[in-house]
């Protein structure tokens, strides 16, 4: 079965194509906008792009995806924004960052965990203006950086992960996070 990768108007959405097709990894690409249940139902998992602009409808279509696969038990990574709507929809917050942040960043690994493995720290591509301020419940921070306490997130029983990061971004530390989601 496909990834259904959610986009979400992100400007990197095509990266993220880019390293499924880099890990040989088949995918349904849809706009947040065209996503039916029936797509959900016939992936085995779902990657939750950034977006580049608020907007209610987004959101609102996000959080039906993330209840979704919550609830079915589907493997979901939320990228940026999509770990931000994990966040919100599932009872977390965030909170708007005194700059834009936007560049290379260095992430300390603080927890073990299928995305990361053994690393104890990765380097990433930032850009955000909203940071994950707290997290849902049952769910834990797997890594921070200077910016950000909760680069890094999992929940404790489903296999729903979050990255404030851009991971698509992010070469090889970043493809191979993308490659550990897609074997978890």
């Amino acid at each position: 079965m496909a990834v259904l990768v959610v986009d979400n108007l992100s400007p990197f959405t095509g990266d993220i194509l880019t390293c499924l097709g880099q890990l040989d990894k088949p995918y349904l690409h849809k706009r947040f906008s065209e996503v039916s249940n029936e797509d959900l139902a016939n992936c085995d998992k779902v990657i939750l792009s950034g977006r580049r602009k608020h907007s209610k409808e987004i959101n609102v279509v996000n959080s039906r995806i993330v209840r979704y696969c919550l609830y079915q038990g589907k493997p979901l990574l939320g990228i940026c924004y999509g770990a931000e709507i994990i966040a919100l929809t599932l009872g977390g917050s965030i909170n708007k960052m005194p700059a834009h942040i936007q560049g290379m960043t260095e992430v300390s690994i603080s927890s073990a965990n299928p995305l990361t493995l053994r690393k104890n720290s990765i380097l990433v591509y930032e850009s955000h203006r909203y940071c994950i301020a707290k997290l849902p419940s049952n769910f834990n921070s797997l890594a921070s950086s200077k910016y950000c306490l909760h680069e890094v997130f999992s929940s404790d029983s489903k296999m729903m992960y979050g990255t404030q990061f851009h991971p698509e971004k992010s070469g090889d530390d970043g493809l191979d996070l993308i490659k550990n989601f897609l074997t978890t």
